[in-house]
């Protein structure tokens, strides 16, 4: 056996003993950032056409509304919210008793508004839901905590180009080199086995490097919302996607997110305000009286907001948080998934702690809808938050050293008041 794998194996008997030692806390809040169910397409079928040789798959849905299935499993995710934070002692299972204790927050689209209304069926069924969001728009909702391009409006957009460029050497078309194989096998299933365009039919390849990536990442993203929204293997990129070939289409979106809203100025930009209103939550929760800026009301038990890939991937970035979960890129944002901030008070010293994890259910879950159990849970993944993670269970950070790694990271100027309508 190699040495370093003897130290990988010290190092878990190590974390396994500390978890067993560890000083027990109590669960007091819970926060959690998620991203909308399923949805169909963000692009029309006819924006999308010119680069595959056959008609994209009808929709029962418009472009970018959450779909039946969509709504179901976010069902779903409420209803093991529910069970979970039952079991903790956070909810009392009663939804009539919990109603009150909840309090959701949307971006002012279908997809958003209406996956909350859904978690709030599975977290409270047979009680009457309040989403609080701005009126109802289908994309650009000016909602500057949600709406994940209203903040980058203050940024400047020469200097968020350059911070990518910085990334990859000035130079987009060393991407393509690198990822030439994950580009063919796209190539492969949009025009054939071929992967030559028939004519009248375009290309990935012949695109612009910097408009050849946010395509690859909206198609992909279009066959993964018919893998997700449980279609017919046959209409699942025209029976030529296999669920083999899902997780390296998966990393050529995730690169294009990765580079579009990880990179830290534009993650700055994007997730500042968000960030500070997230951290404001925490600190109504733990204070017990009323914070500038926390979402909900002071003694509420749960807040959830439900947003966009592009809310949570940001935040990442911005607060350096790694998620890892299985058959997934790395920092995944899928369907319904989401990042969970529980407020815990240990019980020794009565110390305020936070325990930071990413949530979601598996694509093959999505697909299949079925019930989540203690045995068949979502995914989930503890997440260590630079500056204040800490080697207890869960990586615990201590609230004021958190708090602290959050200001540092945003920008004070960028910050916003929530808006007066969903207050």
């Amino acid at each position: 056996m190699r040495p370093w794998f003897l130290l990988l194996l010290l190092a878990a008997g190590i974390s396994t003993a500390a978890a067993a030692t560890a000083p027990d806390s109590d669960l007091t809040f819970v926060l959690i950032l998620t991203r909308h169910g399923v949805r169909s397409p963000l692009l029309k079928n006819e924006e999308m056409a010119r680069f595959a040789a056959e008609p994209w798959p009808e929709w029962e849905v418009p472009a970018s509304i959450l779909t039946p299935h969509g709504r179901q499993v976010m069902v779903l995710m409420g209803a093991y919210y529910r069970a979970a934070y039952a079991a903790e002692g956070l909810l009392s299972g009663d939804p009539a008793r919990d109603a009150a204790k909840i309090f959701f927050r949307a971006d002012a689209n279908q997809r958003t508004i209406v996956s909350a209304q859904a978690l709030g069926e599975g977290l409270l069924p047979g009680e009457a839901v309040t989403v609080h969001a701005l009126p109802f728009t289908h994309e650009h909702t000016g909602d500057p905590l949600l709406d994940p391009d209203t903040p980058l409006e203050h940024s400047d957009g020469a200097l968020r180009t350059a911070s990518m460029l910085g990334r990859i050497g000035g130079d987009p078309r060393l991407l393509i080199q690198e990822n030439r194989p994950a580009l063919e096998t796209l190539e492969r299933v949009l025009l054939g086995d071929a992967g030559v365009p028939l004519p009248g039919k375009s290309s990935l390849l012949d695109l612009p490097p910097l408009t050849l990536w946010p395509t690859a990442q909206r198609l992909v993203d279009a066959m993964v919302m018919e893998y997700s929204d449980g279609k017919p293997s046959a209409e699942v990129g025209w029976g030529r996607l296999r669920p083999a070939d899902l997780p390296q289409l998966m990393a050529l979106s995730a690169l294009n997110f990765d580079l579009s809203w990880r990179t830290p100025y534009r993650a700055q930009a994007s997730a500042s305000n968000l960030a500070d209103h997230l951290l404001a939550t925490l600190e109504q929760a733990a204070a017990g009286k009323a914070v500038d800026g926390a979402l909900g009301a002071p003694g509420q038990r749960m807040v959830v907001v439900v947003g966009h890939d592009s809310n949570i991937v940001p935040l990442g970035g911005l607060l350096g948080l790694e998620w890892r979960i299985p058959d997934a890129p790395p920092n995944p944002y899928l369907p319904g998934g989401a990042m969970i901030f529980e407020l815990r008070r240990r019980r020794s010293d009565g110390q305020f702690l936070v325990r930071t994890r990413y949530v979601s259910p598996t694509l093959r879950q999505t697909r299949d809808g079925a019930p989540f159990t203690p045995e068949h849970p979502p995914a989930s993944a503890a997440i260590f938050v630079p500056d204040c993670g800490t080697a207890d269970p869960g990586y615990d950070a201590p609230l004021e050293l958190f708090a602290a790694h959050v200001r540092a990271a945003i920008d004070p100027k960028l910050i916003n008041p929530e808006p007066a309508a969903v207050r």
